[in-house]
């Protein structure tokens, strides 16, 4: 599998992030921070998040994308889209009620190239948070989701406690 890297590109007002290769949990806080500079600045255009190019993604991902939907709308009463064109991919985001977050679409676009989002080198309890943020994210989604991922939220938030008091 390729490794994995989120693109960014602003085409005519349309945000695009644009997901390649295999994606895992260490591009999240670097995705997070991005999102959250990018929506101080949004002015109601549009948000596509495309998954065209995914070989495979993670739950924290996923999560993070989810918290992408959920902060557009909250922020700017806006609905953003996914393009999905791998049936794998297309198949988890249905099973986990990401269609009730966004505008699926699965036919391909015009593919956008964009810049890189830049790295960040997080700290164990910065990725810890993200990565926790994103499977109480998905879990808030549907009761499925719940059940699924309790269990990752409950180690995560041992896990958290216990670096904190360990820093301390």
């Amino acid at each position: 599998m390729r490794e994995g890297r989120v693109l960014y590109a602003d085409r005519d007002h349309v945000h695009v992030l644009r997901y390649l290769g295999d994606i895992r949990y260490p591009l999240a806080p670097a995705v997070s921070c991005f999102i959250d500079t990018l929506l101080e600045h949004f002015q109601g255009e549009r948000l596509v998040v495309d998954l065209s190019d995914t070989d495979a993604i993670d739950s924290t991902n996923l999560g993070e994308i989810a918290r992408i939907a959920c902060l557009l709308s909250e922020r700017h009463h806006a609905r953003a889209a996914i393009v999905s064109t791998r049936e794998d991919i297309s198949q988890v985001l249905h099973s986990m009620a990401f269609d009730e977050l966004f505008d699926i679409r699965h036919e391909s676009v015009e593919s956008v190239e964009g810049e890189p989002i830049p790295t960040l080198s997080p700290s164990k309890d910065l990725s810890l948070q993200v990565i926790l943020s994103a499977h109480r994210r998905l879990m808030e989604m549907s009761d499925h989701n719940r059940n699924q991922f309790s269990e990752v939220v409950k180690q995560l938030e041992q896990e958290l406690s216990s670096s904190r008091s360990k820093s301390s």
